[in-house]
């Protein structure tokens, strides 16, 4: 007897295949989505992989330069976005979670300890920014900034007042913070999309600037995708900001150092780096093309003392890329700028690196240089 098929056994090609195309193309428009959205490749995804199989970080892989001594000099401080010294000389830190702290090393052991520790205003949606006017304490946020004033003296704020509202806020928000000579607010503004691709929006992408109370606000510069900070170069009226490249196309666009003026367009989102792109025509290019996907955060320009080498010469925090990837970013740089006639360039080096997600600089009263480690909740100074 001729034993019957199994009916079972024999696979249906074509059954398969119509099941197969409907997931081919959901994959593929999954995949064009993150791409267009995120800027995720092969190279992208192996970054993730390499963040997952890394060994967890330890304040021990931070390395500083030769004859440069670095402590973990305030832990456990949460999700730390901004530094600013006081008039008071505490260490001001604003913090991803709403509030802003007052650090204080009373018994000058090097290291805050939990009564050190104030909390001098809170309540604030992702606070980015913080600069001081005299006795006056501004705060960015999610689509504003505020102003804290200590009225009674008991280190605390007592009054917060929101200045300026009504910001752009979604893929990025209001950014860094810095008081001109003129005595205006400079405010970096964010863009909220990538490239352009959700349409333009009044005022994203800029550099804002308002007199002190938050009335006069215009746009002093524009073509800027996320300046996280900014700073004006100590001595004169030039300021500088960092900007963060585009995500898409998601290889050659770098972050930048640009030296900001008034009227400036700095080419988002057709143009990034040096005139690279499809409409780069009337932009003003950057003083230092910075690592792609970086994501450069803080910004300082050093005067101190304590290291006379480096004096005039800007820091600059690499937060790191979204996928993790250890090899991008997280580290701080150091960029050694230079003047010709009307030109500024900078020459760009690594100050220190091993951070888990280094996000501003700022300098002491002392001349040390303190950087906030984001990933870690770690505030590390540098000093001899």
């Amino acid at each position: 007897m001729t034993p019957r098929r199994n009916p079972r056994s024999t696979l249906d090609w074509g059954c398969l295949w119509r099941l197969a195309v409907p997931v081919l193309i959901a994959l593929g428009l999954v995949w064009a989505l993150a791409y267009f959205a995120l800027g995720v490749t092969p190279a992208f995804i192996l970054g993730v992989i390499r963040d997952r199989l890394s060994p967890p970080h330890t304040t021990a892989d931070v390395v500083a330069p030769e004859g440069v001594r670095v402590t973990a000099w305030a832990t456990g401080i949460g999700t730390p976005t901004a530094l600013a010294f006081g008039p008071d000389g505490r260490l001001y830190v604003a913090t991803l979670t709403g509030q802003v702290l007052a650090l204080d090393d009373r018994d000058g052991d090097g290291a805050i300890s939990a009564g050190e520790q104030q909390v001098f205003g809170q309540g604030f949606n992702a606070p980015l920014g913080l600069a001081w006017y005299e006795n006056d304490l501004y705060v960015s946020h999610n689509a504003g900034v505020s102003r804290l004033r200590d009225t009674n003296g008991d280190g605390a704020a007592d009054e917060n007042v929101k200045i300026i509202d009504g910001l752009p806020a979604l893929r990025h928000q209001t950014d860094g913070l810095a008081f001109g000579p003129d005595g205006r607010l400079y405010i970096g503004q964010g863009s909220t999309s990538d490239r352009g691709e959700t349409g333009l929006v009044e005022r994203e992408a800029s550099i804002l600037v308002a007199e002190r109370d938050g009335s006069g606000l215009r746009v002093f510069a524009s073509g800027t995708r996320n300046p996280y900070d900014l700073a004006f170069l100590p001595g004169t009226d030039h300021l500088f900001a960092i900007d963060n490249g585009r995500d898409v196309p998601a290889s050659g666009v770098p972050d930048e150092l640009n030296l900001i003026v008034d009227g400036g367009d700095y080419g988002w989102p057709g143009c990034w780096g040096t005139a690279q792109g499809d409409d780069c025509a009337g932009t003003l290019p950057p003083v230092a093309e910075l690592p792609a996907h970086g994501a450069a955060g803080g910004l300082l320009f050093y005067t101190g003392d304590l290291f006379p080498e480096w004096q005039g010469q800007a820091f600059i925090t690499l937060y790191g890329a979204n996928s993790g990837d250890p090899l991008i970013g997280r580290r701080v740089l150091r960029v050694a700028l230079t003047q010709t006639g009307e030109t500024w360039t900078g020459v760009v080096s690594d100050f220190a690196t091993g951070f888990d997600r280094p996000l501003d600089v700022t300098e002491g009263l002392d001349g040390a240089i303190y950087v906030a480690d984001f990933g870690e909740g770690i505030i590390y100074r540098f000093a001899k």
